[in-house]
This record gives C-alpha cells, sequence and structure tokens, in this order.
C-alpha cells in the first residue's frame, strides 16, 4: 500500500515539475515574441515616418517645378486674351471700313456712295446706248481688240450694257417731247391723218401707262417683257403719238436681245414709215449696226451714209462715221 502511495506521490511530483517546466518556457516565448512585435512596430512606424517624409519632399519638388510652368501659362493665358481683344478690335474697325467703302467714296462726311456711282455709270450707259445711239457693245469689242493687239495675254470682252439702267428715269424718252405734241406718222397718199386723241393726265392715261411700263421694263433688263408691252401699245393704240417710239425700242429690245435680224426689221419700219419722228436717224444707225451683224456691209455703208448726209452734226452721224472709215 505504501509503495503504491509512494508510485502515486512520485508521478504527481513529475507531473507538477514538467508543468513547471512548461509554464517557464510559454512565458519566455511570449516575452521574446512580444519583443519581436515591438520592434516591428516600431519598424513600421519609423517607415510610415520615412514615408510621409518622402511623400512631402516630393509634393514639395513637384509644387517647385510646376511653378514656373503655371506662371509661363498665365502669363500665356493673359497674351492670348489681350490679343484675342485686339483683334476683335481690329476686326470690328475692318467691318467698319469695308462698310464705308462699300457705301462711301472720298471724305467721311461725301455724300457720294458706290452705289450713287454705280447708278451714274449706269445712266450714262443707258444714254450713250439708247438715246445717242453709241453701240458700246461694239465700242467695247473695238477696244478690247485694240488692247489686244498691244498686251501680250488677250483681254476678255466686257458684257454688254442696257440692262443696268434702271436708274434712268421715265422722262428720258417717254416719248420725246417732239412726239407728244403731235402725230409724226407719214399716211399712205390720200389718207387723212388721224386726229390727236385728247391729252389726259398721265396718272389716268392708259396708253401712257403702258408706254411708261414697257419703258420701265426695259431699263430693268427686261427686254422680252418689254417688248411685248409696246407691241401691245402698238396694237392698241394705233396712230397714238407714241407709236413711232414703241416701234423703235421694240426693235432695241431684239437689239439687246442680240436677234439682230428682228431688230432690222422694226428699225427699217421707223426709217420708212415714220421719217419725221425723233428717232428717225438713231433707227438708221441702228439699222446699220443691225446690217453689220447680219453680215450685210453694204445695206449697212447706206444705213450710215444716210445718217452723215442728213444729219451732219448729230452724235448719230459721228458714231456713223467711225463706222465708215473702219469699214474701208
Amino acid at each position: 500500500m505504501k509503495m503504491k502511495f509512494d508510485k502515486i506521490f512520485a508521478a504527481l511530483i513529475v507531473i507538477l515539475a514538467v508543468a513547471a517546466l512548461s509554464g517557464c518556457a510559454s512565458k519566455t516565448d511570449v516575452e521574446a515574441m512580444q519583443s519581436e512585435r515591438q520592434q516591428d512596430l516600431n519598424r513600421i512606424r519609423q517607415l510610415e515616418s520615412e514615408l510621409t517624409e518622402s511623400r512631402e519632399q516630393l509634393k514639395a519638388e513637384i509644387e517647385k517645378s510646376n511653378d514656373p510652368i503655371r506662371a509661363k501659362s498665365a502669363d500665356m493665358w493673359a497674351e492670348i486674351q489681350s490679343l484675342r481683344a485686339e483683334f476683335a478690335r481690329l476686326r470690328g474697325e475692318m467691318d467698319a471700313v469695308n462698310i464705308r467703302l462699300d457705301r462711301q467714296v472720298g471724305a467721311t462726311d461725301s455724300p457720294t456712295t458706290m452705289d450713287s456711282l454705280a447708278n451714274r455709270v449706269a445712266e450714262l450707259e443707258f444714254a450713250l446706248e439708247n438715246q445717242l445711239s453709241v453701240d458700246l457693245p461694239k465700242v467695247r469689242e473695238e477696244r478690247n481688240a485694240a488692247l489686244a493687239a498691244q498686251a501680250p495675254a488677250p483681254i476678255a470682252a466686257a458684257p454688254a450694257a442696257g440692262a443696268a439702267a434702271d436708274a434712268a428715269t421715265a422722262s428720258d424718252d417717254p416719248a420725246d417731247a417732239a412726239e407728244v405734241k403731235a402725230f409724226e406718222t407719214t399716211p399712205p397718199a390720200g389718207a387723212q391723218a388721224p386726229a390727236a386723241p385728247a391729252e389726259q393726265p398721265a396718272d389716268t392715261d392708259p396708253a401712257k401707262a403702258l408706254y411708261d411700263k414697257a419703258y420701265a421694263l426695259y431699263k430693268e433688263g427686261q427686254f422680252e417683257r418689254a417688248r411685248s408691252y409696246w407691241a401691245e401699245f402698238t396694237d392698241t393704240f394705233k396712230g397714238h403719238a407714241y407709236i413711232p417710239s414703241a416701234v423703235f425700242w421694240q426693235g432695241q429690245c431684239y437689239y439687246q436681245l442680240k436677234d439682230y435680224a428682228r431688230a432690222v426689221i422694226l428699225y427699217e419700219d421707223v426709217i420708212e414709215k415714220y421719217k419725221k419722228s425723233s428717232k428717225f436717224k438713231a433707227a438708221l444707225l441702228k439699222a446699220g449696226y443691225s446690217w453689220q451683224y447680219l453680215g450685210k456691209p453694204e445695206l449697212a455703208k447706206m444705213r450710215f451714209q444716210e445718217v452723215v448726209e442728213k444729219f451732219p452734226q448729230s452724235v448719230e452721224a459721228t458714231q456713223a462715221k467711225r463706222s465708215l472709215d473702219k469699214m474701208k
């Protein structure tokens, strides 16, 4: 029994010894682990501190390197804005100058404008071609031919005038004072001249209204419409004082349309029937031009000579002489 108790007691002592030894080892290990952990924490804190410091230094370097760029960018932006403002100002001035040049010629207070000059040129061209019977297309062709002979490069012919006659007033023709007063027709032998119709106010006279409408269309360059109105006039108001002019202007419409065959028929109609008309000498000259365009130089020469012989001091005679000289 005692042996058994001694064995049990010995076993307990062994167990207690083992337990004591196990407890001592665990505490040492724990303390060692805690020490290592503390060292790791200290190292981590040091690394974080170094990282923060490095980050701040890098940020400072970036900021330092960006300062000149930002300053330069700011300067460039300010300069660009200044240039934009200056460009806008200059463009405004240029627009103002262009508007002035488009509308005005001369000093800033000058009443002369490009439109008024264009209207004056149109009036002169209209008067030259239709009142003085100057063949502007032919004159331009001759001038261009002369310039082409002198210059190495040919010069294109300018377009025919006559269409831009909108600046001329209706008083340019309708239909010449001499023809307003009396009929200028030459009736057939034995026939009695028709009596002049009673004068009516301009705004209520249908004949004059129709004639003026045709004349206005001609000045606008609407030659076919103008011709139809004048044809209606001659058909409706037979014996009217404006008839010779209406026939002549129909010829002018065809002439502007380059239908010289129909134009010359109407000019010849004025020549044969209305010898006392104010349009007679113009019809002679324009008939000569038309015969020239139709390749009939002998007929053209005959009409030019007739103008020179019958109206030697007229502008038409001057034009006819010039044409005759070129035909020699």
